[in-house]
Formats: C-alpha cells, structure tokens, sequence
C-alpha cells in the first residue's frame, strides 16, 4: 500500500532551504501554524533587541514592494521596537543595496540606499542603546576593535 504525503502549507519560495522542523511542521494538519522572523537587531554587547524586520530578496525590475508583515508588526508592537522591512539587491552573493520600508511604529515610504548606508544607519541603534546597556565594557571592546572608518558611527560614544 502506497502512503503519500501531502504538504499542509505550499512552500512559495522554491530556493530558501528549510529545516527539518519546519518541513515537518508544514507537512502536518492546517490546525497549527508559525511564522519566522527574518532578523531580529539586537545589542553587540547585552542582545537586547533593538528592532524587527522582514527580508526579502529585490526582484528586480519585477519588484512589487509587497511583503506579508502583520504578524512582525504586531510583535514589534508588543514589544515596542521599531520593525521594517528589507529588500536587499545581490550581485556576486553578496548585498550591495537595501530597499527599506518601517512599518512600525507607522509607515515610511520606502527608502533606498548603500550596503554602507545601512550599515551606518544599524549603528545608530546601537548608539542609542548604549545609556541603557548592561553589558558596556563588552560593547567598547567591540566598538574598539573596529577600523578608524567603522567606528565614525560610533564616535558620540567615543568622544563622550
């Protein structure tokens, strides 16, 4: 006798490599469902986070700008963080650009800039959290290991 499996949930994105457990958890009843959260910004020193946010590869010159968030907005609701979501534009594997909507606490237009930028504009979370930070000994040690041009975003820290 054959036995076949049917998938609960469709897979909808054919080249993200799942889990064990998320496959077997898609392959059971529709009676149960979960959701990821793509990236959670967290302290270089305590982990506190810092701000949600959804990924999802540009597409191009197909780019709708549409990407399901209710629940990464609710949670970042709940929790009183900032949440965003994030189209990154590869070449070579690697991101050169990010296309960025907040969607919490409301809505931004949708921003584009540099790897660079970006990088620059995740620092500033950092930044603001140091005063509160439990781990501050840890944190200027990182601060302090970066490169004379990395640690320009740090430099309200590092001049006080």
């Amino acid at each position: 006798m054959a036995v076949f499996l049917t998938m609960a949930r469709e897979i909808y994105c054919k080249d993200v490599k799942f889990s064990a457990y998320s496959h077997t958890h898609r392959e059971s009843h529709d009676g149960i469902a979960m959701m990821d959260v793509d990236k959670v910004s967290c302290c270089i020193a305590c982990n506190e986070p810092l701000f949600l946010a959804e990924t999802a590869r540009h597409k191009g010159p197909a780019e709708d700008y549409k990407k399901g968030h209710r629940m990464i907005k609710r949670l970042a609701e709940k929790a009183s963080l900032n949440a965003y979501i994030i189209w990154y534009h590869e070449k070579n594997q690697r991101v050169h650009k990010v296309s960025v909507q907040k969607i919490s606490p409301g809505y931004s237009k949708i921003q584009t800039c540099s790897w660079k930028q970006w990088v620059s504009f995740l620092a500033t979370f950092q930044v603001r959290h140091f005063p509160q930070c439990e781990r501050k000994g840890l944190f200027m040690k990182k601060i302090n290991s970066l490169t004379f041009d990395e640690k320009a975003d740090y430099a309200e820290i590092l001049l006080s």
